[in-house]
């Protein structure tokens, strides 16, 4: 490695780990935050607090690397213009794309670094986080006795002390009610004063009680005799209450190894593949479930069906003229051996039950109908099968045939309303699935972004590079946020709604990168000045 190499990698080093520390920490006070009502008043110790910093260190990596490096390169070659060392190397032939080479190599290893750390590390690192702020969360808070309330949060125990002196310890004109026998209030005691403080590693509550009376009902020996009652009346007394509610116990860690947020790329993946397969499952379940809510339509009646009603049906569906309903002529059926009213009736029938329309009489002729009889069964099997969809037996009861649709669309409603949520849930883990890798790769772009930036800026420290990377990290931010919230949705593929930003910011990248190899005054505001001289002048020359 050339000394021009150990130059760049020293120079950008240095800030980058310290960009990376100042980045997590400021993560993660902002995270912290939400949670600082968990964690007030319950004496969780030095030691749980700095595992819980320590595991959300780790979650917070995936977003300070890329800022990390965009920071650091922006200001590791802002240092090397001002202090006029990147012209000195240019000078001595050396061309900008060789002087990023070895951080350009540097930051494909750390992306490297990443993708693992975000596939492997970070996972365990979030199940060990949120089981153990979970187990925060329902541990209950160190004891605090108000002074004139009732407290109860020593379990079968409700204590009252209507004083409370300054120094969390000594108690005035106390009320003990001791419910651990779940008897009511059976046994009380009342106590002048009392001093109260841990023993055995705060395993242990003892009230020294001074100047008080106990008062027990106990139990009668008989039935259908009066309870005894006791009083005692003492002037120094102690009381024991197990502190063993207080501890903190740690939960079994594979209760939360199904969340995403627990898991690994391969293992995401595995996941998305089982929720489609249960969509698509649930789509096929769907067409199978639903011909048996609507089948009433698809019943066969052919079998009740006399041979001139087919002949009717037959002759109906070979005509093609409509003119409308039949006029009643009477006469023209006295051939048939048919009563003239009875046809009429019975023809009105046949209209109604079937919804046909005789085109001619002359085409009411053509129908041999032997019997008026036919017709009538033909009726009235068509109204007992209609009734017996009213009269099934359901529910103990008869069940309207209006409940069997409405029954099906509830469950329709339900399976939709099942396969929309698996649809989104799959989308949110396929876009965890990509972000691994689109993480660490967005390092490389925003490396690409920086370093020729600062070489254009020529401005190194804090001041206008933490002003310029900030301002390319919240356009990130956005793109990302805006692609997660539309994936989420569906509205747009997986792929894109984390890789985005990536290939949105790459161009700018790229554009910077042959802009300092021009060197190009992008960044001078006497370079604008000069350009916009020029334009006024064009103009008064046209005049």
């Amino acid at each position: 490695m050339k000394k021009i190499d150990k130059l760049i990698l020293k120079s950008f080093i240095g800030p980058f780990l310290i960009t990376f520390f100042v980045v997590v920490f400021i993560l993660l006070t902002q995270y912290m935050l939400k949670y600082f009502d968990d964690f007030v008043g319950k004496d969780l110790g030095f030691e749980v607090f700095t595992e819980l910093i320590a595991y959300f260190s780790i979650n917070m990596t995936p977003i300070a690397f890329p800022l990390a490096v965009l920071l650091s390169s922006l200001m590791t070659f802002g240092n090397l213009g001002e202090h006029f060392e990147l012209t000195a190397i240019k000078s001595a032939g050396i061309s900008l794309v060789r002087v990023l080479r070895p951080l350009f190599v540097f930051v494909v290893c750390l992306s490297a670094l990443v993708y693992y750390s975000n596939n492997f590390i970070v996972p365990k690192a979030n199940l060990e986080a949120y089981s153990l702020l979970y187990d925060i969360k329902q541990k209950k808070p160190s004891i605090d006795i108000k002074e004139g309330a009732f407290y109860g949060g020593i379990p079968g125990y409700s204590i009252k002390a209507n004083k409370k002196y300054d120094d969390d310890k000594s108690l005035g004109d106390l009320i003990i009610y001791n419910h651990s026998k779940k008897k009511g209030n059976t046994e009380i005691i009342l106590a002048d004063s009392a001093l109260m403080y841990t023993i055995l590693g705060d395993k242990y509550l003892v009230m020294e009680l001074f100047d008080g009376k106990s008062y027990t009902e106990e139990d009668a020996t008989k039935p259908n005799k009066p309870s005894n009652y006791v009083r005692n009346v003492f002037q120094h007394n102690k009381v024991v209450f197990s502190l063993a509610s207080f501890e903190m116990e740690r939960t079994d860690k594979d209760l939360f190894s199904s969340n995403r947020l627990m898991k690994n790329e391969q293992e995401l993946r595995n996941d998305v593949d089982s929720m489609r397969n249960d969509i698509i499952d649930s789509k096929r379940s769907i067409y199978r479930y639903t011909p048996r809510f609507f089948n009433i339509h698809l019943d066969d009646v052919d079998e009740i069906k006399p041979q001139s009603v087919e002949l009717w049906e037959k002759m109906r569906a070979d005509t093609t003229k409509t003119d409308g309903l039949a006029e009643e002529n009477s006469s023209d059926l006295s051939n048939e051996n048919i009563e003239t009213n009875a046809a009429k009736v019975n023809k009105e029938k046949l209209v109604t039950a079937k919804g046909l329309v005789p085109e001619r009489v002359e085409d009411a002729k053509k129908v041999k109908i032997k019997n008026v009889k036919d017709i009538k069964a033909y009726d009235s099997a068509i109204v007992n099968k209609a009734d017996s969809f009213f009269n099934t037996i359901n529910r103990g009861n008869l069940l309207n045939v209006v409940d069997k649709p409405r029954f099906a669309k509830n469950r329709l409603k339900g399976e939709n309303r099942r396969i929309e949520n698996r649809e989104f849930e799959s989308n949110v883990y396929g876009i965890e699935a990509n972000s691994k890798l689109s993480q660490a790769v967005a390092c490389i772009v925003m490396f690409l972004i920086g370093a020729p930036l600062g070489a254009i800026i020529k401005k190194g420290g804090l001041g206008f590079p933490v002003i310029v990377s900030i301002l390319f990290f919240i356009v990130s931010y956005v793109i990302n946020t805006t692609g997660i919230k539309l994936g989420r949705a569906g509205d747009i593929s997986n792929f894109w709604a984390v890789w985005a930003s990536n290939f949105i910011l790459l161009p700018f990248g790229l554009f910077f990168l042959r802009q300092a190899r021009n060197d190009s005054r992008l960044f001078e505001t006497d370079y604008y000045a000069v350009k916009i001289a020029k334009v006024f002048k064009f103009f008064k020359k046209e005049k």
